[in-house]
């Protein structure tokens, strides 16, 4: 009996590690880094990084996907991915905006100086 419950035992563990690597196949790298960009500055980060490097911003999703999945990373913010971005040497310069908010909501610039 006790060789029995063994074997069902293994054989259950064996169907849990298959399942979970069939699902990490089907799991597509590039849509779970996406969908962890916390802001639209990083979203425009990674726009551009795909653009201007294709073939690092493979590796650079590869390594986060990697992080996200070891805990290491819960989210990424525009600042977060820019400083990444320079420290391995990408030249990327988001975009500028200057935004005017009044009373919390967004304003043009007339209205913000008060004419």
């Amino acid at each position: 009996m006790k060789l029995y419950r063994k074997y069902l035992a293994k054989l259950a563990n064996k169907d849990e590690v298959s399942a979970s690597a069939k699902e990490a196949v089907r799991e597509d790298p590039e849509s779970v880094v996406w969908s962890k960009l916390s802001d639209d500055r990083a979203q425009e980060i990674m726009e551009k990084i795909k653009i201007r490097y294709p073939e690092v911003y493979d590796l650079i999703v590869k390594e986060l996907y990697r992080a996200i999945k070891q805990g290491i990373v819960n989210e990424l913010d525009g600042l977060t991915l820019l400083s990444i971005a320079r420290n391995i040497g990408l030249d990327i310069r988001p975009d500028l905006r200057i935004r005017f908010v009044k009373n919390g909501k967004e304003v043009d610039m007339k209205e913000y100086l008060g004419k």
